[in-house]
């Protein structure tokens, strides 16, 4: 398998608009490849998600008064295009919102994407910044027919948390759960500037956000147990290591960024974490959904940073790119 220095200067986007493919020229994977992704209950191969997958028929279905709506390529690269290196992020929100037809999926979620978003951050356009994760996400918009998340009671359903689209499990194995973009970078690359002494990337698991955060010349301390599995590691470093026994060792992290993507909510984990930090920012990364994925049991993380952290309040939240069914976001906490 390359590198991740060799991914990244070869990577010139989709091959042959193959999603596949793509991750299996990308990564080298071998031709008779029996490695099994896994998620939840999800199990399958490469070829047997490719099967699923070139059909063309698992789609996210947006619907009004109980009729399916469909929704065009244009409006699903415009909702993509919003997180875009080389877009401004706020013009390109008022421009999806401004070309959406009324009473059409597009103007549903251009609203709801601009009603959460809180974001006192100057963020200039980044012309070179390469993403991998970024374009095979964006992909997986057209393949899915997903031009954004809906502030849609269907989203609180647990059971919805269970679905599984084959895509996503190739997303967990070789990159992540969140896509890191240049918007998500840079806010923490500020936040640095502020805190002084560097990120950790707690629960970091393949280390692709840490990658990327050392890519914009961050100090970034990648801390998991790696108890998950992953078919691609991007950093040789990941100090294995329960996040509450690091914080302990190392000042409870005071003068850094508290990192949490897709924080770990089942048992205790992050309350203990979050508890033991000593430092004055933290940043979640991950659902806002209410169907409790990755959410505690009772409430969204946002809400139980209102509920049960009183001495922190949020400064930032912007959307980041979701997988069909999906609402991520990202905030920022600050010790009052």
């Amino acid at each position: 398998m390359p590198s991740p220095d060799e991914i990244f200067e070869d990577w010139h986007g989709l091959i042959a608009n193959d999603f596949s493919e793509t991750i299996s020229q990308t990564f080298d994977l071998p031709n008779e490849d029996d490695y099994v992704y896994r998620a939840e209950s999800f199990a399958m191969t490469m070829a047997q998600i490719k099967e699923l997958i070139d059909p063309g028929t698992l789609k996210y279905k947006y619907q009004a008064h109980g009729q399916k709506v469909a929704v065009s390529s244009a409006d699903i690269t415009a909702y993509t295009s919003i997180f875009s290196p080389t877009t401004d992020t706020s013009k390109a929100l008022t421009s999806f919102s401004s070309n959406a037809k009324k009473s059409s999926p597009r103007e549903t979620v251009s609203k709801y994407l601009e009603s959460r978003r809180i974001c006192p951050f100057k963020i200039p356009k980044a012309k070179g910044h390469v993403n991998p994760y970024l374009d095979l996400w964006a992909h997986s918009c057209q393949l899915t027919s997903f031009l954004g998340p809906l502030p849609d009671s269907s989203y609180g359903s647990p059971a919805n948390a269970k679905r599984t689209h084959p895509i996503l499990p190739v997303f967990y194995h070789h990159f992540g759960c969140v896509v890191p973009t240049y918007d998500a970078l840079h806010i923490l690359s500020q936040l640095t500037a502020e805190a002084g002494e560097g990120v950790i990337d707690m629960a970091s698991g393949n280390g692709y956000w840490t990658y990327m955060l050392r890519g914009m010349k961050l100090d970034v301390v990648a801390v998991d147990n790696m108890d998950s599995e992953y078919r691609t590691l991007w950093i040789p470093d990941t100090v294995k290591i329960d996040g509450v026994e690091y914080l302990k060792k190392n000042a409870g992290g005071e003068g850094k960024i508290l990192l949490m993507v897709y924080m770990v909510t089942a048992g205790t984990f992050t309350k203990r974490v979050v508890k033991a930090y000593r430092g004055n920012i933290i940043v979640v990364v991950g659902t806002q959904n209410a169907n409790r994925y990755t959410g505690f049991s009772d409430c969204t993380p946002e809400d139980w940073f209102e509920k049960d952290m009183p001495g922190w309040e949020m400064i930032c939240r912007i959307a980041m790119p979701s997988f069909a069914g999906k609402d991520e976001g990202l905030t920022v906490w600050k010790r009052k």
